[in-house]
């Protein structure tokens, strides 16, 4: 194989990857920490201090159903003939009295027409990832040796120096809805970048890598400057204050200076639904039947980069320029 087939090969791979990841990480963050407690809503909550309290409450899920759903449209990239890249994460999670998390996700992504049914799977303290409907355990070494611990997700969100309350302006009440059979508050919000990408930087900053901080500013100076718009909605409970819903919807357009970088994209859009059910209810969270060992991984991972072929030209594009 060339050296540029060979890029090509690791650049879909990563490409099929990534939203598999996207998705994963979004469900066990919305697991929260330990226990599961409920609050009264005696006293009718300001928007701001709703969300504050909505914030704090979702730590204490501990288990449920989560469904996940990301729309991605990439404006001017010939490769995707218009359609929107998407991405849809469903499944049961649970955190056992040793606060050790267990999931079980199954996940469909879309590009360019092409579909890949993909799976994560977290039980026993083992890992492992679908491909295609074929599973296979991931060795030892990927293996997380904690869970979040008893802080839960805002506490891991704070060591890296994040603060999700402060990425929302002006939020409102707009009315309830039902969501799961829980009636909800219905709060909306601008989200303010600027405090989002300087948290980003912090979290990047925090991790002591050498020299990604002047590059990470300014790819995150230039992220910044392409939003044009973002807004979220959140469905929290009107009794427990925990989040049920949660959607994101971003609205970009790639400036002048970077479009000849990015494969002729002019911009786009991202939308990020999450809703969380059946929490506090008991899951049934098993293996997967006949896992196949890591090494023959690659094997599913080359199966999975066959179907997305259309997007070789895409994906590589550069690759001659390293």
């Amino acid at each position: 194989m060339s050296r540029a087939g060979s890029a090509s090969r690791f650049k879909l791979r990563r490409l099929a990857v990534v939203p598999l990841a996207v998705g994963a990480a979004a469900a066990i963050a919305a697991c929260g920490g330990s226990g599961h407690t409920t609050t009264s809503a005696t006293v009718k909550a300001s928007p701001a201090s709703l969300v504050s309290q909505s914030f704090s409450a979702s730590d204490a899920i501990n288990s449920g159903q989560v469904a996940l759903a990301v729309k991605l449209k990439l404006d001017g990239i010939a490769q995707l003939g218009s359609k929107p890249i998407t991405l849809d994460v469903s499944g049961p999670f649970e955190r056992s009295a040793g606060n050790q998390i267990s999931t079980d996700l199954a996940a469909t992504v879309s590009i360019a027409g092409s579909t890949a049914n993909l799976g994560f799977d977290a039980v026993d303290k083992k890992l492992y990832v679908g491909l295609g409907g074929t599973f296979y355990e991931l060795p030892a070494s990927t293996t997380p040796k904690s869970s979040l611990g008893a802080s839960g997700a805002s506490g891991v969100l704070s060591a890296l120096g994040i603060n999700p309350q402060t990425w929302l302006t002006d939020p409102h009440i707009v009315g309830t809805a039902d969501v799961g059979g829980v009636t909800t508050e219905h709060l909306t919000a601008q989200v303010d970048i600027a405090n989002v990408l300087n948290d980003l930087s912090k979290a990047v900053a925090s991790t002591g890598s050498t020299g990604a901080g002047a590059t990470t500013s300014n790819a995150l100076s230039l992220v910044e400057s392409a939003i044009t718009s973002a807004q979220v909605d959140i469905y929290t409970g009107v009794t427990d204050h925990i989040v049920r819903k949660f959607d994101l919807a971003i609205d970009f357009t790639v400036p002048q200076i970077a479009a000849a970088a990015v494969d002729g994209l002019t911009g786009g859009s991202l939308n990020l639904d999450v809703t969380l059910t059946q929490l506090g209810q008991s899951q049934t969270i098993t293996a997967p039947a006949n896992p196949q060992p890591s090494s023959k991984l690659l094997n599913g991972v080359f199966a999975l980069e066959s179907q997305f072929g259309s997007l070789a030209s895409l994906v590589s594009g550069g690759s001659s320029g390293g």
